[in-house]
Formats: structure tokens, C-alpha cells, sequence
């Protein structure tokens, strides 16, 4: 099988082995919808390319590479799409499936385009889930293999499972579904601050996946603290810049005091939810830093790391897992 996580802002295409879950090869960009979609729109006036013929072109190109060299019989696969590919922006929009969600992933929508002559692939879709006043579309079909590997989300009569990222989400799972989901900014809002507001000369980027040395791990924790009740995120904001422009903290010790003012923000909301146990989902890029904020503000609940390299397989398990009900793979 050929397995394509879509998301926003990354791009993640694998050659998987459907008896163990193993990815034989794989292709990551940062092809996500978002910046694929602003370059067709930039682009389109002189080429003409439909939106979908775009996004075909750019998945024929790393469909190719992924399967150069590969057996002949690899040029019949079928290509499964989760995420954004699915939406308004993306290959085809299809409707979101609702809540409540079974786990077993019976109640995802998805849609089968057939092969065509510029792009001889057929295609699954896998839609997303929205709530009364929310969306997402990716994570559900994560939370669906989560639950295929980690069997305790199965039975557990209530769970909060995070997912961080550019948007992060904090999914409630109650007796085999998804109940409820919030989303959370924090990503997002993490770079347009660090990028493109007047805190831009106030913080250097580092790379979340580093160790943190004590100075960073300080600046980390004292965005934790002024993030508590009292306080309002808009004036705290602020003192990004001030923390620099007086000398307070480095450029460097301002990235981890911003990132964690937001998460600890984020994090804060879980203490107005009904206690229940917290399983963090999150790969090697933003694993620790959750991890630390979950611990310093500790929320009197059992709290389950699921591993970066199960969940490196969730979309892949859960794509598998949604194909059993609906388009079974020969």
C-alpha cells in the first residue's frame, strides 16, 4: 500500500508492508496544503491547472521517486489519503463524518477516485470529523491507529488524548469513540508571533527535538508560570520583546519562554476538564516540551506517553483500519 499523510503544512508519503506495518521506503516534505494551495493560486493565471490536476502533478512526482526501482507490481498500488486532501483546499472536498466517532474507524467517509490517464493511481480519500463547532481532519484517522495499537483506548470509559502541532488537538475518548475535540492555536500562532510580529527580532529559532541546557529549560518554565489564571495572553505576549529588550533572556531563551507561555496556556485548559487520564500523541518535534508542561503542571490524573515511534505508524495503522470497512485492498 501506498500511504499519504497530507497534513497542512507537511507531507508524508510511504511504501508500507501491510502485514507488520512497515515502511519500506518514504518521502517527507514540507509540500502541505496550505503552501501548495497559495502557489497554485499564484500560478494558475498563466498555467490554468485545475486545483486537483495541481495536487495530482505534485503527488505524481513523489510517487515516482518513492517508487523508483521498486517491483512492477507496485505500480498498481493503491494510494490512501488522510488528512487536508480532503477539504475544500485540497483534491476533493468530501463531508466530514460527526460525532460520536467509533475508534474502529466504521464511521469515517471516504471517497475512491479512479485511476486516470495522467495520474494511473487509484486513489482512497479518508475525510475528517467535526463537532458542533470544530473540525479535523487527519487526527481522526491517527486516533483510529493509536487504538489498533494501543488496545487500553479501546476500553477506557473516558480519555483526553493531545495532539500537538499547528493546530493542536485534544481529543475526549469515551467507551471505543471520540466523544468530543478542541482545537488549539498553538502551533500556528507560534510561528506567526516568531515570524512575522513585532516579537520577530526577540526570538531566534532552535530545534525542539534538542536537549534542553538549564537556561532553556528555565526560559521554558517561567513561560509555564506567567501562563497561569491570572494572568491574560495578550499582555504576556508582550513581554517576549521585553524580556529580550532588557536583557533578561536571550534570543534563544525567549523561543522556549514563548513556546512555553502557549503550551502552557494550552495545557491550563485541561484543569477546568472532568479528570480523566491523558495520553500525550506527539512524534520527536514537540514530544519533550509537552512532556514537561503535562509534569510541571501536574493535574492530579495518570498521564500515558504514547511512544513517537507508535505513533510515527498511526496514520498508517488507522488508514489500514478504516480500508477494512470500507475499501478492502486485494
Amino acid at each position: 500500500m501506498v500511504s499519504c499523510d497530507w497534513g497542512t503544512t507537511k507531507f508524508r508519503l510511504c511504501l508500507v508492508n501491510r502485514d507488520d506495518f512497515t515502511v519500506d521506503r518514504e518521502i517527507i516534505t514540507k509540500d502541505g496544503i496550505l503552501g501548495l494551495f497559495n502557489k497554485w493560486k499564484e500560478e494558475t493565471s498563466q498555467s490554468g491547472i485545475t486545483l486537483k490536476d495541481y495536487y495530482l502533478g505534485v503527488l505524481r512526482t513523489h510517487l515516482d521517486k518513492l517508487l523508483e526501482d521498486a517491483a512492477a507490481e507496485t505500480r498498481s498500488l493503491s494510494v490512501v489519503i488522510s488528512g487536508m486532501a480532503s477539504s475544500k483546499a485540497g483534491i476533493a472536498e468530501l463531508p466530514y463524518a460527526t460525532l460520536p466517532f467509533s475508534l474502529d474507524g466504521k464511521d469515517a467517509v471516504t471517497k475512491c477516485i479512479v485511476p486516470l490517464q495522467n495520474f494511473p493511481f487509484e486513489i482512497i480519500l479518508i475525510s475528517g470529523v467535526k463537532a458542533h463547532d470544530d473540525v479535523m481532519r487527519g487526527e481522526e484517522t491517527q486516533m483510529v491507529g493509536i487504538a489498533n495499537l494501543e488496545s487500553t483506548l479501546l476500553t477506557a470509559d473516558e480519555a483526553i488524548c493531545i495532539f500537538p502541532g499547528t493546530h493542536s488537538k485534544h481529543i475526549r475518548i469515551s467507551k471505543g469513540n471520540i466523544a468530543s475535540f478542541k482545537t488549539y492555536l498553538t502551533g500556528e500562532l507560534f510561528q506567526l508571533l516568531s515570524t512575522h510580529s513585532v516579537l520577530q527580532g526577540a526570538v531566534a529559532f532552535q530545534d525542539n527535538s534538542a536537549v534542553l541546557d538549564e537556561r532553556n529549560m528555565q526560559a521554558f518554565y517561567n513561560g509555564i508560570a506567567q501562563s497561569n489564571k491570572e494572568s491574560n495572553l495578550l499582555n504576556k505576549l508582550f513581554t517576549v520583546r521585553t524580556n529580550e529588550l532588557m536583557g533578561m533572556l536571550s534570543r534563544q531563551e525567549n523561543y522556549f519562554y514563548l513556546s512555553g507561555l502557549l503550551i502552557g496556556y494550552e495545557i491550563r485548559a485541561l484543569q477546568q476538564e472532568k479528570t480523566c487520564p491523558v495520553f500525550l500523541c506527539s512524534g520527536n518535534n514537540m514530544f519533550h516540551l509537552y512532556r514537561l508542561a503535562i509534569e510541571k503542571l501536574w493535574l492530579g490524573v495518570p498521564v500515558k506517553n504514547i511512544a513517537p515511534d507508535l505513533m510515527d505508524r498511526a496514520a498508517i495503522s488507522g488508514q489500514l483500519k478504516i480500508l477494512q470497512n470500507h475499501h478492502p485492498l486485494k
